[in-house]
């Protein structure tokens, strides 16, 4: 590689029409910048180390960091001595974001996100949705701008889950118990997803009788039940909040067979569930003969 596909300062690419750009930049040793940008801009290090300032806080980035600078706002960037960085950059400019979300990312600050940490398949979802961005942009397929646009929102939207997940007590766990104390944490928003044990497992980098002994510590139940009684919990709350149809609940708590959901169901509360929507249902709110047969 010749020293002239270095940056020396930071690398300037003007925003297309469509708002946002995604691009490689490689630093010389020594590199320093000190910016103030229109746009906003995600960052993934996949090389190096160096110091980032905003905001009055300085942070150290390295191999897989992905962090958020907001637009308008004073940042200064000096990679480490014999450490020169290589990250992909995401220019965009923020009214390509709904507001509430822009909103949310500016109050994070610059939101360092050290993807080296558990949660394992978070991780492989947000380098997942760089490499396929480069790729669409690189190959311009029909509709690639459009699916920039998209996947920008699913990277600030995980970014955000991701750094306000909430406290998880992993007290006196290693690292594998706390990658499976993490993904039960995440489980009481994605139970609903089609995975089996041996998914589950790899996806925090175990084996399966590891897993199983580490999810049982930390629940005191099976895998098996834990999912299970997550998506009963669910179920309850769609029969009696909802006019949604039996069919349409069984799908949206994870279950591909209407039948394995009315056996489940029944397994689980010793009745169906429409006779459950009828006995817990407000009256004001009671679902008409029409709607009560069990395959509604």
């Amino acid at each position: 590689m010749k020293p002239d596909d270095f940056n020396k300062s930071p690398k300037r690419v003007a925003l297309p029409a469509c708002g946002i750009v995604v691009f490689e930049a490689r630093h010389a040793p020594g590199f320093f910048g000190e910016l103030k940008d229109d746009y906003a801009k995600f960052c993934l290090v996949i090389a190096g180390r160096a110091l980032w300032e905003s905001g009055g806080q300085q942070y150290t980035v390295a191999t897989n960091t992905f962090f958020h600078i907001a637009a308008q706002v004073p940042h200064r960037q000096r990679d480490l001595p014999g450490q020169p960085v290589t990250l992909y950059t995401i220019h965009y400019r923020p009214e390509l974001l709904r507001p509430e979300i822009t909103r949310e990312l500016n109050a994070a600050g610059t939101l360092p996100l050290d993807l080296k940490g558990p949660g394992a398949d978070q991780v492989r979802q947000i380098l997942d949705i760089v490499q396929e961005m480069m790729f669409e942009q690189e190959t311009q397929r029909i509709g690639w701008e459009a699916l920039l646009i998209a996947r920008l929102t699913d990277l600030a939207v995980l970014s955000l889950r991701r750094n306000y997940g909430g406290p998880i007590r992993i007290d006196r766990l290693d690292e594998s118990g706390t990658r499976v104390a993490l993904y039960v944490a995440r489980l009481k928003t994605e139970f609903y997803t089609a995975v089996v044990l041996d998914d589950a497992a790899r996806s925090v980098g175990l084996g399966r009788r590891r897993f199983t002994e580490l999810f049982r510590e930390i629940t005191g139940e099976s895998w098996r039940r834990h999912i299970n009684k997550l998506r009963m919990d669910y179920a309850k709350k769609l029969l009696v909040s909802t006019e949604r149809s039996v069919t349409a609940i069984a799908f949206e708590c994870g279950f591909e067979e209407l039948s394995h959901f009315h056996h489940s169901f029944k397994a689980s509360y010793g009745t169906t569930p429409v006779s459950f929507r009828q006995q817990f249902r407000p009256k004001s709110q009671s679902v008409s003969p029409a709607r009560t047969s069990e395959s509604a």
